[in-house]
């Protein structure tokens, strides 16, 4: 399951020869097992529901924004089924589900829709009187780095695993 970061090598895009238009973007990855089925792009999360502390660490599934399945580690590589290997982007630029009106420069949090990521909205709570206090409710899990097309843009996952 551990990788190494290691800077493989500083070739621009443009300069990359047949071996991966992806060899310098330093994303990190790692591999887990799928607890349910997972597509590529979507948003995961650890699966806190297995019983065994070392499960929970090593199977995951779609990110939702409910309390247990609200600890996102990155967004899935491909697709993979219940008890496959599944690599997930847990740091790093990738193509991902995220919510029909993202545009570039929005801050990303979990959604009610399985595997998907929405718009960060702040929460304004009167404190009595006219004090106003702006607080998060849900942990920012990426920065849309693209505007949305078909309900995936190219993102950057913040480090959380």
């Amino acid at each position: 399951m551990a990788t190494q970061n290691l800077l493989q090598r500083l070739d621009q895009a443009s300069e990359t020869t047949g071996s991966s238009v992806d060899a310098s973007n330093r994303r990190i990855e790692e591999v887990f097992i799928a607890s349910a089925a997972i597509t590529a792009g979507d948003f995961v999360c650890l699966d806190l529901s297995k019983s065994a502390d070392s499960d929970k660490i090593l199977f995951v599934k779609q990110l939702t924004s409910t309390a247990a399945t609200n600890l996102c580690i990155g967004v899935a590589i491909a697709t993979a089924a219940v008890g496959a290997n599944v690599r997930v982007c847990i740091r790093g630029m990738i193509s991902a589900n995220v919510d029909s009106s993202i545009a570039q420069g929005d801050m990303l949090v979990a959604s009610s829709t399985a595997g998907r990521a929405e718009l960060y909205a702040d929460v304004s709570i009167n404190e009595g009187g006219s004090a106003t206090k702006t607080v998060s409710f849900k942990p920012i899990v990426a920065f849309a780095v693209g505007a949305e097309s078909g309900n995936f843009a190219t993102v950057y996952v913040y480090p959380k695993f």
